[in-house]
């Protein structure tokens, strides 16, 4: 577009990043905790409608939106793999090449670049799969918002995990990644002997992921005991890889549930508050899952006080949902 003005702010900037084309930087030292960036839509199709969209819906709104606008959008990187491609031929009832160049780059960028929408600066955020920021759409101010999980140093690249490839191996998450058209280079994908470490930590985290799901199926007090072993081992796991994402505190809340189908309250606010504290890093205290956790470890805290065993927090436990917030891509995934 000309400017790097539109991306730059008093904490981050976008310059090129080698071998990865434009990347964001941190303009200052930025300590963990800190948002910087709160984002509104660059093409506004409604976070919540995201699995539902058709190709149709993603032109409506590129041409919904004024030119200056429509020239920041066509200024984003473009990809698309043949499975993207295929499923637009579907959709518009034309082969990929007879749609009109236009449309064919307006769809690219979207597959390239959404996150359930298109953010505009958001969009320049670098992968790794060891991140420094963590990315989530905020329900309360209906914002996309990215918060550092780690202090960062003035200069260093910031960087985000675009799907949860977390507990998976190399081959696995490159898999995933082949979908934005990029080979990962990151420490946990390098072929070095530190690389390959952390690959075995990696293919560990995958096995213990499925033990736990194991273990949760099966629902006896001999099973929740052995769940919580592996919770504990992952998140002891996630924590040496430096992982202080919201893997990192899926497992603390595992070990919190798992802690109360014991009926142990005050091993349970342990886990609770240490959820809490890296979801604070990840999404802060307006998010609406933090407001709840911060109710939910009050609770706790009462309860252990009173040696209580409290119901309705093991109820919510079971009923709310930790799920993370892919990057959705019209169905193609």
């Amino acid at each position: 577009m000309g400017t790097m003005n539109h991306y730059e702010t008093d904490l981050i900037e976008v310059r090129e990043s080698a071998g990865k084309g434009l990347g964001v930087f941190a303009k200052v030292n930025i300590p963990r905790g800190t948002r910087v960036l709160s984002e509104l839509p660059l093409l506004d199709l409604g976070h919540d409608n995201s699995k539902n969209l058709r190709p149709h819906d993603i032109l409506n709104a590129f041409e919904l939106l004024p030119r200056e606008r429509q020239s920041f959008y066509l200024s984003l990187h473009s990809c698309s793999t043949d499975s993207f491609a295929r499923v637009v031929e579907h959709e518009m009832k034309k082969d990929w090449i007879d749609i009109p160049e236009v449309q064919r780059t307006i769809f690219s960028i979207y597959a390239a670049n959404a996150f359930g929408t298109v953010f505009l600066r958001g969009s320049r955020f670098n992968h790794s799969c060891l991140p420094n920021t963590h990315f989530s759409f905020n329900r309360s101010i209906e914002q996309e918002t990215l918060d550092c999980v780690r202090d960062i140093t003035a200069g260093e690249e910031l960087t985000i995990m675009y799907p949860d490839v977390t507990n998976r191996s190399r081959s696995q998450r490159q898999k995933e990644l082949d979908k934005w058209g990029f080979t990962c280079t990151c420490p946990a994908c390098e072929d070095t002997p530190e690389g390959k470490k952390k690959e075995l930590k990696r293919i560990e985290l995958q096995k213990l992921d499925r033990e736990l799901g194991v273990q949760v199926l099966i629902g006896t007090d001999m099973s929740f005991r052995q769940a919580l072993r592996i919770a504990q081992e992952m998140a002891a796991q996630q924590e040496s890889e430096g992982l202080a994402i919201r893997a990192l505190a899926i497992s603390y809340y595992n070990a919190a549930k798992f802690c109360l189908e014991l009926k142990d309250t005050k091993m349970a606010l342990l886990w609770a508050e240490k959820q809490l504290e890296v979801d604070l890093w990840c999404v802060g205290d307006d998010h609406p899952d933090t407001q709840n956790e911060l109710k939910v470890v009050n609770w706790l805290r009462n309860a252990a006080i009173d040696s209580e065993y409290d119901e309705c927090v093991a109820k919510w436990y079971h009923l709310a949902d930790m799920s993370k917030e892919p990057c959705e891509v019209i169905n193609t995934r």
